[in-house]
């Protein structure tokens, strides 16, 4: 069964309220103050949406958000404010659909709902067994789409507090306005992977802190988080009868060997680790940090002082160290080379460029030591890195994986980067394709769009048959152009003649253009215009009369220019009539009825270089100021009898309005 967008009312809560955060564990991108995302957002969402509302209502959806194209490439770069323009689109195209925000909503869903396909299904399970886990592991997926997404600048997400109802968050980003995504995301994540259900508050209403590393929030998820607080429990629980039993054995009289674990031989495993206490002064180091930093003894310095945290971007403050002992943290300390010494010192007054050590570990608070431990090792690319650190592979542990990496890391690094630039060799293909794709289904869409109205077409499109595009209309005005002796000039050159045709249609489909009217077509030596349809308007007469007047004009500055004249007549008539596309080759939109005879009665009967307007069209024309009509008479009309019918001689550019009183509606 459709889950739709209102089956989940408790997204109503802050609807009011506007949004104060962003999405994302989304690939997007950075550049400047100019935020993007790439096309794997809008190909989730338009899987989805296709799947449960159809393709007709994803592609109203990108028509009405203003995207000219049917489809999105992955690995491409598009405007984040498409996103909140779908969903704009989307209250009105969705009829489950309320709000904007439940749709932004919807969107996050989606991402989730689509994960399968681009295979990162398995990738959200293996994040941890309890929801908390996934959001402890969210850098992690980051980390992993990173290499897929280059350009991708994510968020951070962390835990701050834990209890049975749910967790507190931090949250940075460096954006604003997508907080609906995010919730449907982490409440997608939740139902399907975990089977719980979700809510979220924000526990601040303005961000604690916005600087150049973004925008940061204290956000509430609530969720029953029972079974995780239990499982913690009993951790907590085992822990504490381990300390009672070394306790006992260190009172009985038969001495046992300790199994507590000193600092010292904690340093040993990790050389490179770091011990600073709550004031963030270094405490102790590992063996090899020392050897590092032999010229200046780390221990008694401040943490900040020496070092920056790099990942994640926060500042080094021991608030936010205690609420990172789940999340992988980088931390950078600058290095350069003395001149006269290979191995690097910590010495930033050196003119050379600094050199970085970077490390990356967790940090565990030891409530005991009152202190943290950065338990971490270092990132090595390959040998010259360790050399230029003044190391040797002994130095690297052997319970991690750091001497197979740099061993090997040259070669991976030298893979990994043919494998990128063949990655972006075939994504800008890719995009270039796409786009000779986008400049063909132009040029495709103004060829169809000549010979069908815009509206037609589209209907036509969806699967629309060709006999249900006809409709009645009430009133519109029909025009006949025909060139009078062009059969004389095609007597003398047939050539000649098309060359004078082309030139003459090219100018009179440039007036057309500037009007609301439409071209139906061209026969032979006939031009035929249509003001009130396809679009209904109540000006059709005063359209038509206009184009007519300026084609006349055209046609004698062209027969003045030119040594063979070409004289023009002209019709117009106004009534009722049906028009639609029938069959199914070559398709054409079409006028039937009695008025466009009527109107190809007023040309053939009228005179070179005059327009010929019916009584109908006349009566029309005096609802707008500034056409000077006269008398012709009555006439004789092959299949109508007789006729009273007028000359439209000219227009005064008087101020256009058009006149409501009940007179002018009764004529």
């Amino acid at each position: 069964m459709k889950e739709t967008i209102k089956d989940r009312p408790h997204l109503l809560k802050r609807k009011s309220q506007p949004n104060r955060f962003l999405f994302i564990l989304l690939p997007t991108s950075l550049e400047s103050d100019l935020f993007e995302m790439y096309g794997l957002i809008f190909e989730t969402i338009g899987s989805i949406v296709q799947m449960e509302y159809g393709n007709d209502v994803w592609l109203s959806l990108l028509e009405k958000a203003g995207y000219q194209n049917t489809t999105f490439c992955t690995h491409s770069i598009y405007p984040e404010e498409l996103v909140m323009k779908l969903a704009g689109a989307a209250v009105t195209l969705i009829t489950d659909a309320s709000t904007a925000e439940e749709c932004l909503t919807y969107f996050g869903r989606c991402f989730i709902r689509a994960a399968g396909a681009f295979k990162y299904e398995t990738l959200i399970k293996s994040c941890g067994r309890f929801f908390c886990h996934f959001l402890s592991g969210i850098d992690s997926v980051h980390l992993h789409m990173k290499y897929r997404y280059p350009k991708m600048e994510h968020p951070f997400i962390y835990v701050l507090e834990e209890d049975d109802n749910g967790v507190v968050i931090h949250y940075r980003t460096f954006r604003n306005g997508f907080y609906p995504f995010l919730y449907g995301l982490l409440d997608q994540v939740a139902t399907d992977f975990y089977g719980i259900r979700l809510s979220m508050t924000a526990i601040s209403e303005n961000p604690y802190g916005c600087n150049d590393v973004g925008y940061q929030f204290r956000i509430r998820l609530n969720f029953d988080n029972r079974n995780y607080m239990a499982c913690k429990t009993i951790e907590k629980g085992a822990m504490a009868l381990e300390r009672k039993g070394n306790f006992l054995q260190s009172t009985n009289c038969r001495k046992e060997p300790s199994t507590e674990l000193s600092s010292r031989t904690l340093l040993k495993l990790f050389p490179f680790s770091l011990i600073f206490s709550q004031d963030l002064k270094i405490m102790s180091v590992g063996y090899l940090m020392k050897q590092i930093f032999s010229s200046r003894m780390l221990i008694g310095q401040i943490l900040p002082e020496v070092a920056r945290l790099r990942r994640p971007r926060l500042n080094l403050t021991w608030e936010n160290l205690v609420t990172l002992q789940r999340v992988a943290c980088e931390l950078e300390m600058t290095l350069v080379h003395n001149g006269s010494c290979k191995r690097p010192l910590l010495d930033t007054a050196s003119n050379e460029e600094p050199r970085r050590l970077l490390l990356r570990g967790e940090m565990r608070h030891i409530q005991d030591w009152q202190a943290i431990v950065y338990l971490c090792n270092p990132l090595i690319n390959d040998m010259e890195d360790l050399s230029d650190l003044g190391l040797a592979l002994n130095d690297l542990s052997l319970h991690g994986h750091g001497r197979e990496m740099v061993m090997a890391g040259k070669q991976h690094n030298s893979r990994l980067e043919d494998l990128y630039e063949r990655a972006e060799e075939k994504a800008n293909e890719l995009h270039r394709t796409h786009e000779l794709l986008d400049e063909w289904k132009r040029r495709g869409d103004e060829l169809l769009y000549s010979m069908i109205p815009q509206s037609i077409a589209e209907s036509l499109r969806r699967g629309k048959e060709p006999v249900d595009t006809c409709e009645a209309f009430d009133s519109i005005t029909v025009s006949f152009v025909e060139m009078t002796n062009i059969d004389d000039i095609m007597a003398k050159s047939a050539l000649e003649a098309v060359s004078y045709m082309n030139a003459i249609f090219s100018a009179l489909d440039k007036i057309m253009d500037q009007h609301n009217v439409y071209k139906v077509e061209t026969v032979g030596k006939v031009y035929m215009v249509v003001g009130g349809a396809p679009t209904r308007n109540d000006t059709h007469v005063k359209d038509v009369c206009m184009v007519a007047l300026e084609f006349r004009d055209v046609i004698n500055e062209l027969s003045v220019n030119s040594a063979t004249p070409v004289h023009i007549r002209i019709g117009v008539h106004s009534g009722s009539t049906v028009a639609g596309v029938l069959g199914r080759k070559q398709p054409r939109y079409c006028f039937f009825g009695d008025t466009v005879n009527t109107a190809a009665r007023m040309q053939t009967t009228s005179l070179p270089g005059k327009i010929h307007i019916s009584r109908p069209s006349y009566n029309l024309l005096q609802c707008f100021v500034g056409f000077i009509c006269e008398m012709r008479g009555t006439i004789m009309i092959k299949g109508k009898g007789e006729m009273e019918t007028h000359w439209l001689l000219r227009y005064h550019p008087l101020q256009d309005r058009l006149l409501h009183d009940d007179d002018c509606r009764a004529t």
